[in-house]
């Protein structure tokens, strides 16, 4: 067995080899390279220069939504309004912007001159010597104009017309020419493309840039074409229409907004009659006019009452203890005066009620019961008593009276006093109604003027801070085309040689290799495939492996000592494991006692080949790192058999300290295998296998 465990790396590619292949090719570089440089001097010489034309916009800050108007911007804090760039790039190169450049500019109109050897020089309209119009601008027409010495020949679509140089106007239904001189000398062939709109708007998008500048409020916009005048003339007229097309959108809100506060002030004012009448009925139906007022009063009417009922239950309760007390009033004595009565009836007849008994007690002094006088005395008693009594049994029944006239009272003002503050409520809630829509409509009506005003003296906030041709830069590209056309000279022959080293390399057919391995012997083929093979593949493949061992047998002479076969290849994943896998699963069928190691330990992938998917399976490390000795039971315990073939796989134990090949108990444990097997097969990490017989 050998092993070569300082080779870690992948085969360093012959550099001197590539160059020696592609040297090999040198006449088809230089020839390449001649006839690309040609062609690149031809092509710069018909390619017209582009020169492009810029100028610079600005958006001012202040750039707010027109509407703003109705809050005086007082609220925008809390807003974005201002677009992103990317949006207001779109804008600028908007189809709805460059459609109206395209039909008030007529760019949709093309005229050349027309040049034998170089590219035609594309011209303006105004330095044509005539004027030329299309009559059916909505197809795509082609004009070609010439002059003979007598005749200007116009071709159009096909169509040739031909008058006379000295008439200086023609029309027909397709087109109309005039000339701007008379006796006009001139020979040159003029070109004239006509474009429908759609087409000229995406050529003007080709040729229009805008690049908006970081963190600022200006854009840079340029217009590239071969001729500076018809750039210049197609930028300014995409500015204006920018800057017109600004205009009309704020014009556009500003009416739309104006529109809208005329509608909603018609509808406040019917709103408002509205509330009015129902504020009308409510006040009559209710009977609540000053909510506050009239709670006020009655809350001082409840107090009244209240007030009065006391009184009255005071005199009522003072009226009843006289009865009491005139009632028990057996032998005449005096009663309380001045108790508090309300009533001067009683409170005279009470008064002299006491001055009558003062009197007979004061005759009883002098004179006995039987006297006349105090008989008389004791009359008036009887009789005042009676009067006293009838007065106050009348005076307590109107007490009472008045007492039932206050309670119904009270209970009156007391429900007015729960309904007035609720219908109150709801008047407030119906005037705060009209009030909020007499502010609007005040509000509105000013912000109405305010949006008049401002539509008078519209303007817009887009404004062209560099002039266009501030900068006319001619983008030349002569030398980069020219190197484009070099580079392509060289590289093509190059990578043609390159590819038929590495399809070489890569790809080498039989025929190839006996050519180029003249002292190597040639055993056979193994066909690779991840699929499964078919009968007929099997039948062949075992053939093919029958072929490789007879010539094994026959380069390899017979021996007792074991002989070793390395197998190897210039790159990984070539198929050495499958090679090893097929040649020693074809010896084990064939009864030849084969043992098959897996050392790749960083690379488990022998497992894959098999049943058992799993690439940590148990094997050749976990008997390097086992502390027992006796290989026959290690290899018994972690071996598997497979069809016929015994096989240990890398295994599962960890061999970061130590190098298993340096390992003297995996030198014993090869050892005692090459004297129990008769072929042992290796797989080793990166590039390298060895086949052991």
């Amino acid at each position: 067995m050998e092993t070569n465990n300082g080779h870690t790396q992948e085969d360093q590619i012959d550099i001197i080899e590539i160059l020696f292949t592609i040297l090999s090719h040198r006449f088809l570089i230089i020839s390449s390279l001649i006839i690309f440089v040609f062609l690149g001097m031809i092509y710069n010489y018909y390619h017209q220069d582009i020169f492009k034309t810029n100028a610079t916009l600005l958006i001012s800050e202040d750039q707010s939504d027109p509407s703003s108007f109705i809050n005086n911007n007082e609220y925008q804090f809390l807003y974005n309004n201002k677009l992103d760039s990317e949006d207001q790039v779109a804008i600028f190169k908007s189809t709805l912007i460059l459609n109206k450049v395209v039909e008030k500019l007529g760019v949709n109109y093309r005229y050349f001159k027309k040049n034998t050897w170089k590219a035609n020089e594309l011209l303006t309209k105004e330095s044509l010597p005539f004027e030329f119009i299309f009559k059916q601008s909505e197809y795509k027409n082609t004009c070609t104009i010439s002059y003979d010495s007598d005749n200007v020949i116009i071709n159009v679509n096909d169509h040739i017309f031909s008058f006379s140089k000295n008439k200086n106007e023609f029309e027909n239904s397709i087109f109309r020419y005039k000339a701007k001189f008379l006796n006009y000398e001139d020979y040159n062939t003029y070109l004239i493309n006509q474009f429908e709109k759609n087409e000229a708007i995406e050529e003007l998008k080709s040729n229009y840039i805008v690049n908006p500048t970081k963190n600022s409020n200006t854009y840079g916009i340029s217009y590239s074409g071969p001729n500076k005048e018809l750039n210049s003339y197609t930028l300014k007229g995409i500015i204006n229409e920018i800057i017109e097309n600004n205009k009309k959108e704020k014009k556009s809100v500003y009416e739309l907004s104006s529109k809208f506060i005329d509608l909603r002030i018609l509808k406040l004012e019917e709103k408002i009659d509205s509330i009015n009448l129902l504020i009308s009925k409510f006040k009559i139906t209710n009977g609540v006019y000053m909510p506050e007022t009239q709670t006020n009063a009655v809350l001082a009417n409840i107090n009244d009452i209240d007030q009065k009922i006391f009184k009255n239950s005071l005199q009522s309760e003072l009226s009843i203890k006289l009865v009491n007390e005139v009632e028990k009033q057996d032998s005449f004595e005096l009663l309380p005066n001045d108790i508090g009565i309300e009533n001067e009836n009683i409170n005279q007849m009470v008064s002299q009620f006491n001055k009558i008994i003062i009197e007979k007690n004061n005759l009883l002094v002098e004179a006995t019961e039987k006297n006349p006088l105090v008989i008389q005395s004791q009359n008036q008693l009887i009789d005042l008593r009676s009067n006293i009594l009838n007065s106050l049994h009348i005076y307590i029944n109107k007490l009472n009276m008045k007492l039932n006239r206050y309670e119904g009272l009270k209970k009156k003002s007391n429900t007015m006093v729960g309904v007035i503050p609720i219908r109150g409520a709801e008047l407030s809630n119906l005037e705060r109604d009209l009030l909020l829509v007499n502010n609007l409509h005040s509000y509105l009506s000013q912000k109405k003027e305010e949006a008049l005003i401002n539509l008078s003296s519209l303007e817009s906030n887009i404004k062209l801070i560099n002039q266009v041709d501030y900068i006319t830069k001619k983008e030349s590209s002569k030398s980069k085309i020219f190197a484009v056309f070099l580079f392509t000279g060289f590289f093509l022959p190059v990578g043609f040689s390159l590819s038929l080293f590495f399809v070489r390399t890569f790809f080498v057919d039989i025929e190839y290799l006996k050519e180029k391995l003249n002292d190597i012997s040639f055993l056979g083929v193994i066909k690779f495939t991840k699929d499964n093979l078919s009968f007929e593949n099997k039948s062949l493949h075992n053939e093919l492996l029958k072929r490789i061992y007879h010539n094994l047998n026959m380069l390899i002479p017979k021996s007792e000592d074991g002989k070793t076969i390395m197998i190897t290849s210039c790159i990984k994943n070539e198929g050495k494991t499958h090679t090893a896998y097929n040649l020693s699963t074809f010896l084990a069928s064939r009864g030849e006692k084969v043992i098959l190691i897996g050392t790749d330990i960083r690379n488990p992938d022998l497992s894959k080949l098999f049943d058992k998917k799993e690439p940590n399976h148990k094997g050749l490390t976990n008997i390097i790192n086992d502390d027992k000795n006796d290989f026959k039971e290690l290899f018994k315990k972690y071996k598997i058999t497979y069809n016929q073939l015994d096989t240990l796989f890398g295994g599962t134990e960890s061999t970061k300290r130590i190098n298993i090949f340096d390992s003297e108990k995996f030198d014993n444990l090869i050892s005692y295998l090459k004297k129990n097997m008769t072929i042992l097969f290796l797989i080793q990490p990166q590039f390298y296998l060895w086949l052991i017989l």
